[in-house]
């Protein structure tokens, strides 16, 4: 993963082959098809790490005294400091393939649960802490969060991360619009 991030930096991702990447990794094609069954599936095994971080980011806000918006500027942050380290093609390939793997689960009738990986469960712990009415369908919240922020990351790398960073102004857009609609 690290072999192909490096390349994928500089040579840029469309012109990055698996075997560009085993002979920077030193390693045969069979060893990497015994891990990946194709390039893209490197790409998802670094968001896999990213999005365990920022999950790591939530869990310690609400360890201690919190509001909402702080879970989510948490989980933007950590994900806006990875992601400052990888070119904006690198980051619009990431999202497109997160959309490809959740048209393939949808297509499998995946549990919608295992659609909103990114702010589910800190999601059920903020409703379980109060911070959700009762009856909020925290899967929809959820769900609508990370769409949300998919798309303002795609905006934001396609302006070469310009401005203002995008925690604390997202997590508040995200937050007024979960907790009005009474998602």
């Amino acid at each position: 993963m690290q072999a192909a991030m490096a390349l994928w930096r500089t040579k840029g991702f469309a012109d990055t082959t698996v075997t560009d990447i085993c002979k920077a990794a030193g390693v045969s094609k069979a060893l990497f098809y015994v891990y990946f069954a194709r390039r893209e599936d490197v790409l998802l095994a670094v968001e896999v790490f990213t999005m365990r971080d920022a999950h790591q980011a939530a869990q310690a806000v609400v360890s201690r005294p919190y509001e909402l918006v702080d879970v989510i500027a948490a989980v933007i942050e950590t994900l806006e400091s990875r992601l400052r380290h990888y070119p904006a093609e690198l980051i619009f390939e990431a999202v497109m393939e997160t959309y490809r793997l959740e048209r393939r689960a949808l297509a499998d009738d995946a549990d919608p649960d295992q659609l909103t990986f990114l702010f589910l469960e800190p999601f059920r712990q903020a409703q379980r802490d109060g911070k959700f009415a009762a009856r909020t369908d925290v899967a929809r919240a959820a769900r609508i969060a990370q769409i949300l922020v998919a798309d303002a990351v795609r905006t934001w790398a396609a302006n070469e991360f310009r401005g203002a960073p995008l925690a604390h102004t997202l997590a508040e857009e995200i937050t007024a619009l979960i907790l009005g609609a009474g998602a």
